[in-house]
């Protein structure tokens, strides 16, 4: 699950327990455990789904939101009868979980994400982020050594690049290479891509 950076610190402070997602399907489990990217986790304790105009404030306490019409504004929903679903979660602490976030992203962490990957391709001075979930898309179980080649790199290099990938949860390692995560196909088919 994706949440933006002040809600993550909230999160941190044990100031925010409940998010509101404007899922067409639930994309979270109870029990299930994601990672707060780049650092923590949490662990959904419930899941319910809700409808807007049913919401009173009291259901934002410990949300991080203050009222309904930033909630509205937040998720980006018009019809007060949209149907919304409320997760409750509890901080595990600082280390991440070795459990793939699968949830696929709304498109505002859509969004987020693809700024990310600008982001890092303008500090790399080479633009590898997208060429490089494509790759993995096309040739899944790829190991590093294999990928490295095409981009220039040596092999703990894309072993290093790999890595800032999965740190936003669009890879998962394999027992041999790497493959693209549920997160990272929804990614490159929000890309165009």
């Amino acid at each position: 699950m994706q949440f933006r950076k002040p809600f993550k610190i909230a999160i941190r402070n044990g100031e925010v327990t409940r998010s509101f997602r404007n899922w067409q399907r639930p994309q979270a489990t109870i029990g299930g455990r994601y990672n707060l990217h780049p650092e923590g986790a949490i662990e959904v304790t419930g899941l319910k789904q809700v409808t807007l105009d049913k919401l009173r404030e009291s259901d934002l306490k410990s949300t991080g939101i203050e009222d309904l019409q930033a909630l509205q504004k937040l998720l980006g929903v018009a019809d007060p009868a949209s149907r919304l679903y409320q997760v409750d979660f509890r901080y595990l602490g600082p280390d991440r979980v070795n459990q793939t976030d699968t949830s696929t992203p709304q498109a505002a962490e859509l969004e987020t994400l693809a700024r990310r990957l600008k982001a890092t391709d303008r500090r790399s001075n080479q633009p590898w982020t997208v060429a490089l979930l494509e790759q993995l898309r096309e040739t899944p179980g790829k190991r590093a050594a294999d990928l490295a080649p095409a981009f220039g790199w040596d092999t703990p290099r894309c072993k290093t690049q790999v890595r800032k990938l999965k740190v936003l949860g669009l890879t998962i390692s394999l027992e041999t290479g790497y493959r693209l995560s549920p997160r990272g196909m929804a990614l490159l088919q929000h890309l165009g891509r």
